[in-house]
């Protein structure tokens, strides 16, 4: 009997997913270290050192556990960034909701038009495309306003920007996305398909919302028993979502703007996820730098540069349109601008999910995405991260001017 371990070690695929997280940290550290780079970067640059394109230690087992995970990243990312959709802030200021219609607007009609008339992509995939475009990263954004601890009317406007642009894309997407399943004909089960996973998963939020509500009725304002309770409602909401059938990712951006704005009485508190999301966010961005693929930017390098320039043109020109009458700055304007770039975690949750709808969807489709991501996610959060210090919302610049 052998009870010592044979060598050499193969190591399990739990191991190698803490293995993931160790080595994320490290990388996340790096890049604070160097001023420009914000510590996504490092996570990204990490992932994608052990995957594939790199030393290849990520096997995909590892991706299979980590795939709940990146579940609950998303949706505490979208529950996050629902409680940031406030209403009557909204009401105050309508030119912030004229300024997302036009740049969430302008973002579809033309990289549709780009990846349709110029491309020679069919009607389906150019108009998902459009919408995944829609979507600004809300890990990217939220996670460097954290790191920066900014706060300001940029600051503001960027989490209430991405919630509305994220809304219209989900929305559009979920109408859209059952279309690309094989053989599928535009009738009326279709339609009522569409209809229920659109109108249900809103319905499901607000109903985990009152029975939250309830159950913090009940347990009383205690920080320790409201963490469990959020924790507890957003895995049982991604559960049940996949359970229905409905949008898991719409479901709890729903469910965070009722915590938000349906709380009359404050019996949920404003909950911290602090480092449990912080967890779940280096996993999301070591895992989508696992996924990179630099080779596929050379498959279709000119449709990817004029899909990023298109997207990146009409978000600052949208902007600007309303700059006056959101009385902001040429400088804050452009810093605005600057904050819409980052694509990832939501593009990435999309594309898998129209993968699940047909895994031999138009391959142009996910590689113009995936190739997007790549280059998105390298500029994106050191674009965010500039906007934030240049327009002085950064506490952590401000404080360390002083000293």
């Amino acid at each position: 009997m052998h009870f010592l371990p044979k060598f050499p070690l193969h190591l399990n695929s739990i191991t190698l997913l803490g293995l993931t997280l160790l080595l994320g940290l490290i990388g996340g550290e790096i890049a604070k270290r160097i001023r420009f780079l914000p510590q996504i970067s490092g996570y990204i640059a990490v992932g994608f050192l052990i995957g594939s394109g790199g030393f290849n230690i990520v096997n995909q087992s590892v991706l299979a556990n980590a795939h709940l995970f990146i579940d609950i990243s998303l949706s505490l990312i979208l529950f996050e960034l629902g409680r940031h959709l406030d209403f009557s802030w909204l009401r105050h200021d309508l030119s912030i909701l004229y300024m997302s219609f036009a740049e969430s607007g302008m973002t579809f009609i033309f990289i549709f038009g780009v990846l349709y008339f110029l491309a020679g992509m069919h009607v389906l995939p150019s108009a998902l495309a459009a919408t995944i475009a829609i979507a600004t990263s809300p890990a990217v954004v939220m996670m460097v306003a954290y790191d920066l601890s900014a706060e300001g009317p940029v600051t503001r406007r960027a989490l209430i920007l991405t919630s509305l642009n994220n809304l219209y894309a989900l929305i559009l997407f979920i109408i859209l996305a059952p279309m690309a399943q094989p053989d599928v004909l535009l009738n009326y089960n279709l339609v009522t398909f569409i209809a229920y996973r659109l109108f249900g998963s809103i319905i499901l939020g607000l109903a985990i919302f009152i029975l939250i509500k309830f159950i913090a009725h009940l347990t009383g304002k205690h920080k320790g028993n409201q963490f469990v309770l959020f924790v507890g409602a957003v895995i049982f909401a991604i559960g049940f979502a996949h359970t229905i059938r409905c949008s898991s990712m719409l479901t709890l951006f729903f469910l965070g703007v009722a915590a938000r704005n349906l709380d009359r009485q404050h019996t949920l508190m404003e909950i911290n996820f602090g480092w449990l999301a912080r967890l779940f966010f280096i996993l999301l961005f070591v895992v989508t730098g696992v996924h990179l693929q630099l080779q596929e930017l050379w498959e279709a390098t000119w449709i990817v540069l004029l899909f990023i320039f298109v997207r990146i043109v009409t978000k600052i020109s949208s902007i600007w349109l309303f700059s006056k009458s959101s009385r902001l700055t040429k400088r804050q304007s452009l810093a605005l601008s600057f904050t819409l770039l980052p694509m990832a975690g939501v593009a990435i949750g999309m594309s898998n999910i129209l993968i699940d709808f047909n895994p031999n969807f138009d391959y142009r489709l996910l590689l113009i995405i995936t190739a997007a991501v790549v280059i998105l996610n390298i500029i994106g959060p050191i674009a965010t991260q500039i906007a934030f210090i240049m327009t002085g919302e950064s506490l952590l610049q401000q404080n360390s001017e002083r000293s």
